[in-house]
Parts: C-alpha cells; sequence; structure tokens
C-alpha cells in the first residue's frame, strides 16, 4: 500500500469505529445490529483495498467473518434511529450498509465549522466598523449643516444588504448540535442583522436613484438616527459572535497541540497558529494611545514560534510541502506589519496603513495554514 494513503485510511478506519461506538454508547440493545455493521464496513473496506491497491488487506476476524454469515439481527423497536431500511435488508459481504448517524461530537464540529465560514464572510465583504467610520467622516456635515459635497452628495453607506450572510447564518443556526458558547451569539448577531438589512436597502435605494436631490436629504436625516444605533449594535454583535468563535478555536487547538510529541511539525505548525492568534487579539486591543509593549511581547512569541517552525520544516526528509513554507513567510510578514504599527502608535502618527496590512497578511496566513495542513500529511493535527 503507498505509504501516502495510509494516515487517510487509519482516520476513516478510526472515524467509523467512533461512529459505532457513540452508537451503542446511546442505545445498548442496539449491539447486535452494530456489530454487524462493524464487520460489514471492514470486509467493504478489506475489498476496496484489494481492488484499489492489490495489496494484502487483513482478512476480517473468525468472529466477524461468523457474523457476515448469520441472520440479520432483528431491528431495535426502542431505539427509532437505528431502524434504517438498510439494516433490515439480507446480509452480504458486499452490501452497502446507511452510515450510522453522526455523533454529538461530529454534529459540533459541523456546526463550528458553518459558523466559521459566516465568520469569514462577513470579515471579508461587511467591515461594519471601517464602513460606519467613513459613513461618519462623509456625511455628517450634510446631515448636521446641509452643505454640498458634490454631485454624489449622499455617500452611499458601502454595504448594500446582510442577504447573503443572515441566510448562511440561519443554515448554520439550524444545523443539529449544541454549541453553548456560540450558539447565543450567533442568535444575537442574526437578530441584529434582521433589524439592519431593512434600513440598508432603503439607503441603497435612496442612492442609486439619486433621491437626495430630490428631498434635500430629508429621508437621510431620518435614517441617519435610525442607521447609527443599529450598525453599532451589530457591529457590537460581530465582535461578541468572532470572540466566541476565536476563543473556541484556541482552547480546541491547545488540546491538539499538548497530546502531540514535542518536535512533531503539526505540534509546531499549531504552537506557531497558536502564538500568531493570541498576537491578533492584542492587536485588536489597541488603540491610538494604547501601550504597545503587550502587543510586541506577544510578537516576539510568534518570532519564537516561527523560528522553531522553520527550522522544524529545514529537517524533515523528504522536504516539507511548498505550502508549509510559505506558511512561515507569510507570517514572517505579519510579525513585521504588526511592528510597524506598533511603532506608528509609539511615534502618535497614522497606524491605519500597516494595519490594514496587517490584518490582510494574517488572513492571509489563515488560507496558507489550511494550505499546508491539506497538503503535507505530517503537519495535521489528527
Amino acid at each position: 500500500m503507498p505509504e501516502a494513503v495510509r494516515p487517510n485510511i487509519r482516520q476513516g478506519i478510526g472515524t467509523l469505529r467512533e461512529s459505532f461506538r457513540d452508537a451503542v454508547s446511546r442505545t445498548a440493545s442496539a449491539r447486535p445490529t452494530v456489530a454487524q455493521q462493524c464487520a460489514q464496513a471492514h470486509e467493504a473496506v478489506r475489498k476496496s483495498m484489494v481492488d484499489a491497491f492489490r495489496c494484502d488487506f487483513p482478512a476480517p476476524p473468525p468472529a466477524s467473518q461468523a457474523l457476515l454469515q448469520a441472520v440479520p439481527p432483528a431491528p431495535v423497536t426502542q431505539a427509532p434511529a437505528m431502524q434504517a431500511p438498510a439494516m433490515q435488508a439480507p446480509a452480504r459481504a458486499d452490501a452497502r450498509v446507511a452510515p450510522p448517524p453522526p455523533s454529538r461530537e461530529a454534529q459540533e464540529v459541523a456546526k463550528a465549522n458553518a459558523y466559521t465560514e459566516v465568520q469569514n464572510h462577513l470579515v471579508r465583504s461587511h467591515p461594519l466598523e471601517r464602513q460606519l467610520a467613513e459613513y461618519r467622516r462623509d456625511n455628517e456635515r450634510v446631515l448636521k449643516l446641509g452643505t454640498k459635497l458634490g454631485a454624489n452628495a449622499w455617500y452611499h453607506f458601502g454595504i448594500v444588504d446582510f442577504d447573503g450572510v443572515i441566510d448562511e447564518l440561519e443554515k448554520a443556526a439550524a444545523l443539529p448540535g449544541t454549541i453553548p458558547e456560540i450558539d447565543p451569539q450567533a442568535t444575537r448577531l442574526l437578530a441584529a442583522l434582521r433589524e439592519l438589512n431593512p434600513t440598508l436597502k432603503a439607503l441603497t435605494r435612496y442612492q442609486t436613484m439619486r433621491e437626495f436631490k430630490e428631498d434635500g436629504y430629508k429621508f437621510a436625516r431620518e435614517q441617519h438616527t435610525i442607521l447609527v444605533p443599529r450598525v453599532e449594535a451589530a457591529a457590537k454583535a460581530m465582535d461578541a459572535f468572532g470572540t466566541a468563535l476565536f476563543e473556541r478555536e484556541l482552547a480546541r487547538d491547545e488540546r491538539r497541540m499538548a497530546r502531540l510529541p514535542e518536535d512533531a511539525p503539526a505540534r509546531r505548525l499549531l504552537a506557531t497558529s497558536l502564538a500568531l492568534r493570541r498576537a491578533v487579539q492584542r492587536f485588536e486591543a489597541l488603540g491610538p494611545k494604547a501601550d504597545t509593549a503587550p502587543f510586541l511581547a506577544a510578537l516576539g512569541d510568534v518570532s519564537t514560534a516561527n523560528r522553531q517552525l522553520g527550522a522544524t520544516f529545514d529537517g524533515m526528509n523528504p522536504k516539507a510541502s511548498t505550502s508549509c513554507t510559505g506558511y512561515a513567510d507569510t507570517v514572517a510578514s505579519v510579525i513585521g506589519h504588526g511592528r510597524d504599527v506598533a511603532r506608528d502608535i509609539k511615534a502618535k502618527g497614522d497606524p491605519s496603513q500597516p494595519a490594514r496590512l496587517f490584518n490582510d497578511t494574517y488572513n492571509r496566513s489563515v488560507r496558507d495554514l489550511e494550505s499546508c495542513q491539506r497538503y503535507e500529511s505530517r503537519a495535521r493535527p489528527s
């Protein structure tokens, strides 16, 4: 069997094993049915391996062979979830067995991933706080004084609507499973976006049709007192939602890292990612007159972890995937932009440009990390 496929096969078998164990733990009386499913799954995997790789894959143990030849057990009446039609069909060595229901942990992971996709969408396309600052800069003089700013004096808010995000968030929240630290924040965010959405749509139409030229900014002034509080509420809900996701990911990856060998590439990769995310938390706490020492110390931790990661990659044989070495390079760029931010704050200058570069490069590092774990099996925490 090719060495490269062994980790994936091992992971798949482990997932099947955990699913079967979970089904038995929830319904002990289903043990005979689950035992036969295990035997059928083992035989199906064995045949697939032989066909795909022409390899000597172990035959089922005697107990499993006996199960494959036995009459299927009667369906368990007190466990409706186990009464799938496929479980009542005659047993055959090559039968396709309906997959067991996902475990509670698998449901939580799927739901958290869906929430993370929503958060990524928000970060990429709906920077509310930045849009609100630009809105105030470009419009308050018009709203307060009625002065002209040009032919298109009424500045469009910049976000047309939240229709797509609302749809994604509704679907994520409706997924099975419960995540106590995130579900309430998702509910609050959904309510805030639903309240804000009609106002944004109305102002989009107002700007598109140049109605401000007809009513002398009357509608704009009316909506201003509605728009700003709703945007502020939505921005606060977005921040709480993102923070809850962030904290959950940190705790999860800290547990993963603790289980890995000290010098394992996967551990070094997680250590660098964790240090970088803690630095991002420090970055988000910065203000115009903030003490930059905690942020610079966090960047120092990232630098130390990234050097160790680079040394680990250099010592790998075969060589590490270029997507992994690219991640280390991107992290180095994040550190540089972060130090530029701290320098400008100390000098009482304008840190907006290096701050934007820090954000953009950090987001690129997230994508590079995903690529590294996708294409380099030795870098995966599982």
